[in-house]
């Protein structure tokens, strides 16, 4: 099973969203590059704090409110991407959206059909976007390790134990 919804950026631009909701916890990753998992409460403290005029396009199938307009807001600092893999059994599928300059960017899915091929998974194709670089016989996803947790609030959770 891998079953990960997060928010990865610069650490510069996703540094001030702590201050912002005290149930983020953001994961270094390699390169400069943190992790905000989409926890439950994360998700609950973005619902809460949206206003209701607020526009969230696009929207993948499983985003949760909020958090395409937080992306949106971070990304007049740099590029955000939007991950989601949801894998069970060897099916399943990737979602990923960046959003750059206040703007949507890049919308990829695989779907359930198989996917994308390696290197070209749209979780790597997006951290391609935004700057990562993949290290020599691996992808983007590989490089900044997102295999090491294989759930959002595992990846919570290692952080929150440091």
């Amino acid at each position: 099973m891998h079953d990960v919804k997060a928010l990865v950026a610069s650490e510069s631009v996703l540094a001030e969203v702590t201050s912002r909701f005290s149930s983020v916890a953001l994961c270094p990753l390699v390169q400069g590059f943190v992790l905000l998992p989409l926890t439950d409460s994360v998700v609950r403290d973005l619902a809460a704090a949206r206003t209701s005029t607020e526009l969230e396009h696009p929207k993948v199938d499983d985003m949760a409110p909020g958090v395409a307009g937080l992306a949106k807001e971070l990304s007049r600092a740099g590029p955000v991407a939007y991950i989601s893999t949801e894998f069970f059994g060897g099916a399943g599928g990737q979602e990923a959206v960046v959003w750059d300059g206040g703007r949507v960017t890049l919308l990829l899915s695989d779907g359930t059909e198989g996917g994308i091929a390696w290197p070209n998974s749209p979780v790597s194709r997006a951290l391609r976007t935004i700057g990562v670089s993949a290290e020599e016989g691996k992808d983007e996803f590989d490089t900044v390790g997102l295999g090491t947790h294989r759930s959002t609030n595992a990846w919570a959770a290692a952080q929150t134990a440091e």
